[in-house]
């Protein structure tokens, strides 16, 4: 069974950088943990993958927390991940229903809407660098290849898809992104600029399709020669926990605490995940007493 991996490496003998990842099973977790409509899995798989590819060049627990704030039904898409290939995310309104496009795709862009794209990376001294640009699509591949190259001046190329099935799980989800580096030439982009002019289906098909990651590239790249540098496991990873969302109840302080109380429970539910915390009474009691001493 093939797993969910990203591939890093260069072409044009080091001259062009490229990160090719499958992300269908962890596209299909998040669908099933927050049981989302086609569109909305396509619009959070098209996220959580590009997150992952700009997370691709970080270190250790750095991350990417990238934000689509648009005006359009999903209310917002949130994506986390990671250097180490972990990856979470939501929409805010994870129903959403739109009629198809006249080609017969998902109408990802009315989804999303417009507004902007807001990109933070988080390193490893603490620091948390945050750009933010308008939204040119609402397509989300297009959109972060706006914000590369406005906010970080780095030309790219970028494909993003998630196949949805009509029985609503994915069959395919991936991204591939590709990037000049210092001292490529005219030809060497004109080069990738014909790469994807070849390409006559969409990377999710092309995902679903392959057997291997190295299939996928061949699929991507034709003849062309590349250079594999890393491979990654990818997986959907949440970092909460029933002490996490403990804490987010003692903020709330002592007189909302004692509201909780005397229902006897709460339930607290993780965005990220859609896990379900359930906190007794004794539970409440013993939070409300941290937040008295």
């Amino acid at each position: 069974m093939q797993h969910d991996e990203l591939w890093i490496g260069t072409m044009f003998e080091g001259r062009a950088r490229w990160v090719a990842v499958r992300t269908t099973d962890t596209v299909e977790e998040a669908r099933r943990r927050h049981e989302l409509s086609p569109v909305a899995a396509a619009a959070l798989g098209r996220s959580m993958t590009g997150t992952l590819i700009l997370a691709s060049s970080l270190k250790g627990d750095e991350s990417v927390t990238l934000r689509l704030l648009g005006d359009g039904p999903l209310q917002g898409v949130v994506s986390v991940g990671n250097a180490l290939g972990e990856v979470r995310g939501y929409v805010r309104e994870p129903w959403v229903d739109l009629p198809l496009k006249p080609n017969g795709k998902l109408d990802v862009a009315a989804a999303v809407g417009a507004g902007e794209l807001a990109l933070s990376r988080s390193l490893q001294n603490g620091e948390v660098y945050t750009g933010t640009v308008p939204l040119v699509s609402g397509e989300i591949a297009e959109d972060l290849v706006h914000y590369l190259l406005t906010s970080e001046q780095i030309p790219s190329a970028m494909l993003l898809g998630v196949l949805v099935e009509k029985d609503y799980h994915v069959a395919g989800a991936g991204g591939f992104l590709m990037q000049p580096l210092p001292g490529a030439q005219e030809e060497d982009i004109q080069a990738l600029e014909d790469i994807l002019g070849q390409i006559k289906v969409g990377i999710s098909e092309l995902v679903a399709e392959s057997h291997s990651m190295d299939e996928l590239l061949g699929s991507l790249l034709g003849s062309l020669s590349y250079q594999v540098l890393e491979r990654r496991s990818v997986r959907f990873s949440c970092t909460c926990s029933k002490l996490r969302l403990g804490d987010s109840l003692v903020s709330l302080g002592a007189e909302e605490l004692e509201s909780l109380i005397s229902e006897g429970k709460a339930e607290v539910i993780c965005h990220f995940c859609n896990e379900h915390y359930l906190f007794s009474k004794v539970d409440l009691e013993a939070l409300k007493d941290r937040v008295e001493s």
